[in-house]
């Protein structure tokens, strides 16, 4: 019981797996979203025009692109820290562009409670999502570890 108490329950594989797919599986579908839907894509260009960024052009395609790809390559593990590195800084542009705004609608009533906002916002759960992939990589349940085995049984 006292190791439970202090060490949690194990499974950190496990753990670290579900937090991969999860995070993964949300930047892959709302990418996917944004590329293939007339309205979600729509509201993507509003949005960037209305927080004055720059090459729209280029940016309504970039954004959900990575957001698409990488969040697949996060969801399967395949060159995931790298994946998760392009997340992490699109979420933090997403974070830096409109979280001031989305905090000043909260209307905190103090210091902590602006501390509270910022932490409620998705985007930022999902930035320390996307570190913890960064940190311990995909796991042994990823198409990392099975190319990693293959390299090692082969040599390379």
């Amino acid at each position: 019981m006292r190791d439970i108490l202090f060490n949690g329950v194990g499974w950190t594989d496990v753990a670290l797996t579900l937090n991969r797919i999860a995070v993964g599986l949300f930047f892959m579908l709302s990418g996917y979203h944004k590329l293939f839907n007339a309205e979600r894509h729509r509201a993507l260009v509003d949005q960037l025009k209305e927080l004055g960024v720059h090459a729209i052009g280029f940016n309504q395609w970039w954004v959900p692109l990575v957001e698409f790809s990488a969040g697949a390559g996060v969801v399967f593990g395949f060159l995931a820290p790298l994946a998760a590195l392009g997340l992490l800084f699109l979420t933090l542009v997403a974070i830096v562009t409109s979280g001031p705004q989305r905090i000043k609608v909260y209307k905190p009533i103090d210091e902590a409670d602006r501390i509270d906002d910022w932490l409620y916002l998705p985007e930022v759960l999902y930035a320390f999502m996307l570190i913890v992939v960064i940190s311990a990589g995909a796991g042994p349940y990823s198409l990392d570890a099975l190319i990693l085995g293959l390299m090692g049984k082969h040599g390379a």
